[in-house]
């Protein structure tokens, strides 16, 4: 290709003008280390030297005053600007030095001899949070907060026998809810003999607060772990999370005493339930940003009151890192969702053609009929709404 097919007009931000020459110069950032009693320099290599652009330029014309002008307002602007080079093409430069010449010799023109120096962007370290690791590894900090606070409050070794029997009522109540409601992995034999288990020494975890506190969240978090017989995955965790929810609202069935062991233990088998529920929310896969929205107001309505009555300081704060955990888990992944929206057909038409002159894809058929419960997908019923995406 000739070269004059690749010139171009010389231009800095918004003002033009002539390159009659143009030097440029680059080279290598040497580092040269000259030892005594040795003939030959250590040379280190530092990196590439920042390119310099030297252009002669000039600007004619009866007129020349106001590009002269606009030229060196360019020059002088802060920051680096977008240089045309005649010969290299575009640059990210900064200004180095300039001067400009006028004589009456040379009327109707103004001479500039302008020094460049390459610009590069900054790059600056960024941070990016895996927030799913971040919100099981807040989980289990807020398990063992939980399990830790209720070390420091509960006993029954030296209580009236009323107490201590409330107590026992209380934690087969609670190991009883854990079975009816944990459907999802009942039917997993190790988890079936894990509860048996603790049923049959209920009286015996009792008086161990340790063992108690321990049977207790393996209990609930069972199946919310990878390394369960039955994990927990997209396709089952919401049910789990509504499971989790179940208990996270047990009231022992008998009337126990404030700061009472019972209720010690009902606090206890509340917290653990609603931090495995908080971890749920980040295992979801949502449909739309309305339901990560309602399911995540579900759980931080709850903790909230749990919050209130929460007087252990490191459970507190345990707590409220998971529930930080979680709302940043949700909001980055609601940038993603869809939103929804109501829409109403003016006649009947069969779903799929409602997808695609929706969405210009009869893809989302299934969405529509299954967002909506549509018995009939070949006829939708004009003039009834649908709740539909505003995005795929």
């Amino acid at each position: 290709m000739p070269w004059i097919d690749s010139f171009r007009q010389a231009k800095f931000r918004n003002a033009s003008f002539f390159v009659p020459s143009a030097e440029n110069s680059g080279g290598r950032r040497l580092a040269v280390n000259e030892f005594p009693k040795e003939e030959k320099p250590d040379v280190e290599d530092m990196g590439r030297k920042a390119r310099r652009y030297n252009i002669d330029a000039y600007i004619l014309g009866d007129e020349y005053f106001g590009p002269r002008d606009t030229l060196v307002d360019a020059l002088e602007k802060e920051g680096p600007g977008i240089l045309v080079h005649p010969y290299l093409g575009n640059i990210t430069v900064s200004v180095s030095t300039y001067l400009f010449r006028e004589t009456v010799q040379e009327g109707r023109m103004v001479r500039f001899t302008i020094s460049f120096v390459e610009t590069g962007e900054r790059e600056f370290p960024t941070t990016i949070i895996d927030t799913v690791t971040d919100v099981a590894l807040k989980k289990q900090t807020a398990l063992d907060a939980c399990r830790t606070a209720l070390s420091r409050v509960y006993s029954i070794a030296q209580v009236p026998y009323s107490v201590s029997q409330n107590a026992i009522s209380t934690i087969d109540d609670g190991l009883s809810l854990i079975g009816d409601s944990k459907r999802i992995v009942s039917a997993v034999s190790d988890f079936s003999r894990d509860l048996e288990n603790a049923q049959g020494r209920v009286i015996q975890l009792a008086y161990d607060v340790v063992d108690l506190g321990q049977e207790t969240v393996d209990l609930i978090s069972f199946g919310t772990l990878t390394s369960d017989d039955f994990p927990a995955t997209p396709e089952n965790s919401r049910d789990q999370f509504f499971e989790m929810k179940d208990m996270w609202d047990y009231v022992p069935e008998e009337q126990i005493i404030i700061d009472s062991p019972a209720s010690q233990y009902a606090d206890f088998f509340q917290n653990v339930s609603i931090v495995n529920g908080l971890s749920m929310l980040s295992i979801l896969e949502y449909t739309s940003l309305e339901e990560s929205e309602e399911l995540r107001d579900i759980a931080f309505k709850k903790l909230e009151e749990i919050l209130l009555s929460v007087t252990d300081d490191d459970l507190y704060i345990s707590l409220y890192d998971l529930r930080t955990a979680v709302s940043r888990d949700t909001d980055r992944r609601g940038r993603k969702l869809p939103r929804l929206a109501e829409f109403v057909p003016n006649v009947s038409l069969p779903a799929i053609v409602h997808s695609y002159s929706l969405y210009g894809t009869i893809d989302e058929e299934q969405d529509i009929i299954d967002r909506n419960a549509i018995r009939h997908p070949g006829m939708v019923p004009g003039g009834v709404p649908l709740e539909v995406k505003i995005s795929v």
